[in-house]
């Protein structure tokens, strides 16, 4: 790159650009295309393009032809020609999907043609979830530019409706204002309590809000819902509740990531249900009221019962007791 900056004759780094690229099997070279337009002019770009659009005329093999039109996706799009990136996206695959639908409507918006990424955009179902991340973020940019407030809140709302978090709701009270915090707070946990299904998303969000009564009592109300296999933000939220000496609550979730390491079988992450068993027992002599929860003696001599084959485990767990 530094001499490809340094050297004066542009189109000699064009031919050796192209040249590399000839050989590039496992795609490893594709670098030298992505980042052109650092030291390339427009017009030596419009040449490339020019001479791989020949080759993927004549190349007879689909995947040849196809790897010379994404080249010149990435050139287009580098010199912010929208509609040569979507004529040439057309041309690869002909019937677009969702995801050709938010590339093209992506290099529209780069190339600051707001209208013509918003057409693009409204080609997608409303109900399509399959990148719809992406999609939003392009409109999220997309309203800012249009100015439309009214558009910007109804997508932030529902962003942040679907993953309740400080961030989405950051983000949406970046636009309605700071002073709405509270209202929305409120308005959010009566919503979050109606709603029976267990959503991990939402008992973060109770907690980093400080509602700490209100996540306790989401958690305990829906604890059969609770599953050990999503440990990742279940592990979060079991030491959340320790730190707030909610023990059973965090008793409960340490069960589920127990039982689900010990009903898969899964040795490599025997050491992890051994720290949650570990963990458990000192959670026992610290919970003072079980409810309607099976006590911890009677929890442990049902998966004594269930599980109790499993030599490999128990036997580690007896050693480091």
């Amino acid at each position: 790159m530094e001499y490809a900056l340094r050297c004066a004759d542009k189109p000699k780094i064009a031919d050796i650009i192209l040249n590399l690229n000839r050989k590039n099997g496992y795609g490893v070279r594709d670098v030298l295309i992505e980042c052109a337009s650092d030291c390339l002019p427009d017009p030596v770009i419009r040449a490339m393009i020019a001479r791989l659009q020949k080759l993927a005329d004549k190349d007879k093999d689909e995947y040849g032809r196809r790897r010379h039109l994404m080249l010149i996706e990435s050139l287009a799009r580098q010199i912010k020609d929208a509609k040569l990136f979507e004529k040439t996206r057309i041309a690869s695959w002909g019937k677009l999907s969702t995801a050709a639908f938010i590339d093209i409507a992506r290099v529209y918006l780069e190339g600051g043609d707001v209208e013509a990424a918003h057409l693009w955009l409204n080609k997608i179902p409303e109900d399509e979830t399959f990148q719809a991340y992406e999609r939003d973020k392009l409109l999220l940019d997309l309203f800012r530019r249009q100015g439309d407030s009214e558009k910007l809140n109804d997508l932030l709302h529902r962003k942040f409706r679907s993953h309740r978090s400080m961030d989405t709701l950051q983000a949406l009270l970046d636009v309605i204002g700071q002073e709405k915090q509270d209202k929305i707070i409120v308005d959010e946990i009566a919503l979050i309590s109606e709603c029976s299904a267990l959503r991990e998303s939402d008992a973060n969000f109770l907690i980093a809000t400080g509602k700490i009564d209100e996540a306790e009592a989401y958690l305990l109300d829906r604890a059969d819902q609770l599953n050990g296999n999503y440990y990742g933000s279940l592990l979060s939220l079991a030491e959340a509740m320790v730190l707030e000496n909610r023990n059973l609550a965090a008793s409960l979730i340490y069960r589920s990531l127990l039982v689900s390491i010990l009903e898969r079988g899964y040795t490599k992450a025997y050491p992890h249900g051994i720290r949650y068993l570990k963990k458990l027992d000192k959670l026992a002599v610290v919970v003072t009221e079980w409810k309607t929860f099976n006590n911890h003696a009677v929890f442990k001599n049902r998966i004594y019962q269930d599980h109790g084959r499993k030599r490999s485990f128990w036997s580690k767990y007896e050693v480091k007791k």
